[in-house]
């Protein structure tokens, strides 16, 4: 979920449930027991209160990751070697959670963090203990699940039968140490890879344009999309509620009424009614790099019409990334979680909890709480969503794309032998 691209959230409390023994638990790609998972004590507690509407990303290892916006994919060991910086988590920032009530994304990483560790790879359990330190405080926890680079990092068209796989991996291990997300977020976007490309079009279009005709194939995204309904409805099963974050060109994307821009972009698509929670991730710092200014709180309030036509009250935004871009000023950031807070009656991602302390300090932090808690109105509220100059050339821009998608995208699948039309939305599948 971090990137200098989008930021996943998602919003949850989490609660106790007994801990239960490895032989009384799912046992596919348990593992064995790291000796963190061996301490006592609860890993989760409910909260005595509500939580704040504010959820912030965390424990993210995002070293890594820093460069994949400039065309560069990061080592796919640096996934198991590069070790988290958790040392802000001091006592004081913990109890500023628990008076604020808190609740974080936790990303758990697939093979390093839960499920089977690869042969020579680093045994890390560090969060396992964060995760008791949260009980402790009365954090609530949403866990954020992501796989290796190499397999895509976050789900994809492509990779939906490795995010199975860990979701059944988490669900062992969730039950082995007695924790119990309230919500399961999976972070829909395009390959790790493929992000880095998009990253570079505007200064190296060939490979982008290269990319989008390899990726579409709608046949191959209407299989993706029923298998991530089905991956969602067996979370559902087991007990979790689930939450998605996606990329908001998806509401760009459905305005033609199909699914042509997704398609190429090898984006997981979250049909209406999949997902409790939908978060979009309306970041900014993108859309300032796409093109070449701020086009301010207004790009927010631009999709707001289509997220409530299509996912209603589940939909949510998630903002970032802070510190970065239009977010090294707080007063920005506080701004735009207000205007998140009055135009969806939900949670309000940020990305992330690490980067905000860094550029804001925990008395920019609380005023972040603040700002979840006091939405804009009236005036404030009006001046806010208009559009702005930059958000019409940002929004128009990608309708651009769109189309050249949509147009291009019978001739790339003739090209190799099977001419198809874009799937429609929502019901093409």
């Amino acid at each position: 979920m971090r990137r200098t691209a989008w930021l996943p959230a998602a919003a949850a409390a989490v609660f106790l449930l007994p801990v239960a023994t490895a032989t009384a638990s799912p046992a596919a790609g348990s593992g064995r027991l790291l000796p963190a998972e061996r301490t006592s004590g609860p890993v989760a507690s409910r909260s005595p209160a509500p939580h704040s509407r504010l959820v912030f990303a965390a424990a993210e290892e995002d070293s890594t990751l820093q460069g994949f916006t400039s065309g560069r994919v990061p080592d796919p060991r640096s996934y198991w070697t590069v070790r988290r910086n958790l040392s802000m988590y001091t006592p004081a920032l913990w109890h500023l959670l628990q008076r604020r009530r808190a609740w974080l994304s936790v990303n758990l990483r697939w093979r390093r963090d839960f499920g089977p560790v690869p042969k020579g790879a680093p045994h890390f359990g560090e969060l396992v203990a964060f995760l008791r330190t949260a009980a402790r405080h009365h954090v609530g926890i949403v866990a954020w699940l992501t796989v290796p680079y190499a397999d895509g990092y976050w789900l994809t068209e492509d990779n939906v039968a490795t995010f199975d796989r860990a979701a059944r991996d988490f669900d062992a291990w969730a039950h082995r140490i007695g924790f119990r997300p309230e919500q399961v977020l999976l972070d829909l976007e395009s390959p790790l890879q493929d992000s880095a490309i998009s990253s570079e079009a505007l200064r190296d279009p060939f490979p982008a344009v290269a990319m989008l005709d390899r990726n579409v194939d709608p046949a191959h995204q209407c299989a993706a999309t029923g298998e991530i309904e089905r991956l969602a409805g067996w979370l559902t099963r087991r007990g979790y509620s689930t939450s998605a974050a996606a990329y908001p060109f998806l509401l760009d994307d459905v305005a033609d009424g199909d699914l042509a821009l997704s398609d190429g972009l090898d984006m997981a698509v979250p049909r209406p009614g999949t997902f409790g929670q939908v978060a979009f991730m309306v970041m900014r710092s993108v859309y300032a790099s796409l093109i070449g200014t701020d086009p301010g709180s207004s790009i927010l309030a631009s999709y707001i019409d289509a997220m409530r036509r299509w996912y209603g009250t589940a939909a949510g935004f998630s903002l970032g990334v802070a510190g970065q871009g239009p977010y090294r000023n707080l007063a920005a950031m506080v701004e735009d979680t207000r205007l998140a807070a009055a135009l969806t009656p939900g949670t309000i991602g940020i990305y992330s909890l690490e980067t905000a302390l860094q550029a804001y300090g925990r008395s920019g932090i609380a005023e972040l709480f603040d700002a979840a808690a006091h939405p804009l109105a009236g005036p404030a509220l009006t001046q806010a969503s208009g559009w702005s100059t930059g958000t019409d050339e940002a929004r128009t821009v990608l309708a651009a794309m769109n189309d050249l998608v949509t147009a291009g995208l019978p001739l790339a699948t003739a090209s190799r032998g099977s001419p198809q039309l874009a799937n429609r939305w929502p019901t093409g599948c």
